[in-house]
């Protein structure tokens, strides 16, 4: 009985102690451990972060290629616009000139007019025997700006320097703004148009004028 327990005995101890050595063996690796998750896992941060810039390097140098063709055609776009402006300021340009021409050409022909109502309204009241004194002051408020204004608006109902443009879209109001800002005497009624809110006819509907206007620029 003896024997036989010593032989077990021996048998376990010899697998302990061959489990002790691999224990030995093995816990310098498993101290390692630690150490080897934490280089993994910098390992697989710093390949991320090559993936992600990689990837978004591809996307500069695709934008870059891109924005460079497209900046090719800037100059000629540029030449057209500025032509295109340059056009529409000249012909803002001569048309506000001639408003002005006509306005004050009307202003003589209601001068005309007034002079000789009060004329003939003076040989009328000394014919009635009554006193011409104040008929002068009373004619005068039938004319001036406000009848030049009016007869103006009968020769030419709905007139505007806008009239039949497309003002939609907020660009377009900043650059009709822009132009008559340079190239008319008193833009303020225009302008007031598409940016207080007031009405303006475009094609045959009623719009309000709203959006940011270009910074003004000097000429």
């Amino acid at each position: 009985m003896l024997s036989g327990f010593d032989s077990s005995l021996d048998s376990r101890l010899r697998e302990a102690e061959e489990a002790e050595e691999e224990l030995l063996r093995l816990q310098p690796v498993a101290e390692e451990a630690p150490k080897l998750r934490l280089e993994k896992a910098k390992v697989q941060k710093r390949q991320e972060r090559e993936q992600t810039k990689n990837s978004a390097m591809r996307v500069v140098e695709r934008s870059m290629r891109a924005a460079t063709e497209k900046q090719t055609r800037v100059p000629d776009l540029l030449e057209s616009a500025g032509r295109a402006v340059q056009a529409l300021y000249t012909v803002m340009k001569e048309l506000d000139g001639y408003r002005k021409e006509a306005s004050e050409s009307m202003a003589i022909a209601d001068r005309v007019d007034y002079e000789i109502e009060v004329e003939e309204g003076e040989e009328h009241e000394i014919s009635m025997d009554r006193d011409p004194r104040g008929l002068a002051y009373a004619l005068a408020a039938r004319h001036g700006d406000m009848r030049v204004k009016d007869l103006l608006e009968e020769m030419e109902p709905g007139f505007a320097f806008l009239k039949g443009c497309d003002l939609s879209e907020p660009l377009y109001r900043d650059v009709a703004k822009f132009v008559l800002q340079h190239a008319v005497n008193s833009p303020e009624a225009e302008i007031a148009a598409m940016t207080e809110g007031q009405p303006v006819i475009t094609n045959g509907r009623t719009q309000s004028g709203s959006g940011p206007a270009v910074q003004d620029l000097q000429e």
